[in-house]
């Protein structure tokens, strides 16, 4: 069995009771594919530290998230040690000040959203540029059913337009239920008891379209309402999902849906199976280990889930 060390933040930067994203996203996934991972806690990084645990847990990969908050030149002699990874989300956003600078010192960069042609000039080789999905956690990500009695959800921040085009859902008679400061089992709460959840698609200042890590995990519970992304479409099918262009186009839709219950239920399901099916953790892990690991074979994820998540997925 190979070794990996795995190193985020355990805790959440604004809550030390609630789990990081990283946790949520991530953890579990690769032990149950068949690896023996040791989680190490990046509040706590120091280099002798983390050389030493590599070297005494004989790891064979080393896989690092990416904080932005600079650039460890010293993982340099973590690579003497075995292969060294980074892994970041918001690609796009930071390929220039931090990301690219990585280069030097990893074998490869699991990114989302990342623009390999940014990767390559810049001088990874082109095996070491690892592009990943958002996907699905069963570990953390599943929650109870609960009675329905939210109709529209939106959970997060209200940076950029989506105040005003939640005041516009409000003046159109769709209420919406907004909660900006929620732990992760609190969103998991509200999304479960809701019709259909809210995911806004530009970025915070209004300049570009971005696909959201939500939009894996809101079909588990609840009806995607979303914008459309780039790539949102090798996610979904669009009779799996509600996509608009307008607001008064999503006020059609919810409008439709609600008085149709039985079609709304078939979307409901379409969605939800789409996410178990084709859109989990382990669906993305399968594509990127190869490209790591040589002796990596593809499992099938449905068969982890049957074994570990069947009271979720075939609920």
């Amino acid at each position: 069995m190979k070794k990996i060390v795995f190193s985020f933040k355990f805790n959440h930067e604004n809550n030390p009771l609630e789990y990081s994203s990283a946790v949520i996203y991530w953890y579990g996934i690769l032990d149950r594919m068949g690896y023996d991972v040791l989680y190490y806690d990046y509040n706590n990084y120091n280099i002798e530290d983390l050389t030493k645990t590599i070297k005494d847990f004989k790891a064979d990969y080393f896989i690092h998230v990416n904080y932005i908050v600079g650039v460890h030149t010293e993982f340099q002699q973590i690579r003497e040690l075995c292969k060294v990874y980074l892994l970041s989300s918001d690609a796009y956003r930071f390929h220039d000040t931090n990301l690219k600078h990585w280069i030097p010192y990893v074998d490869g960069i699991i990114n989302y959203e990342g623009i390999k042609e940014w990767y390559l000039r810049d001088g990874l080789p082109e095996e070491g540029f690892l592009k990943m999905r958002w996907g699905f956690n069963p570990n953390t990500m599943c929650t109870t059913p609960q009675p329905k009695s939210i109709n529209v959800h939106h959970y997060g921040g209200l940076h950029g337009n989506r105040l005003y085009k939640i005041n516009q859902l409000n003046q159109l008679g769709i209420e919406v239920q907004q909660d900006s400061f929620l732990t992760h089992d609190e969103i998991k709460t509200n999304i479960v008891k809701s019709n259909y959840s809210l995911c806004f698609s530009s970025n915070a200042i209004n300049t570009r379209q971005e696909l959201k890590g939500r939009i894996i995990e809101i079909p588990a519970y609840s009806v995607l309402l979303t914008e459309l992304a780039p790539e949102l479409d090798t996610y979904y099918n669009e009779d799996e999902i509600i996509i608009f262009n307008s607001i008064e186009e999503a006020v059609e839709k919810i409008n439709y849906y609600n008085s149709y219950p039985k079609e709304y239920k078939v979307l409901f399901e379409k969605g939800k199976k789409a996410l178990w099916e084709r859109n989990t953790a382990y669906h993305e892990w399968n594509k990127i280990l190869p490209l790591i690991d040589s002796d990596f074979s593809f499992i099938d994820p449905i068969e982890i889930i049957k074994k570990y998540h069947s009271n979720y997925y075939l609920q």
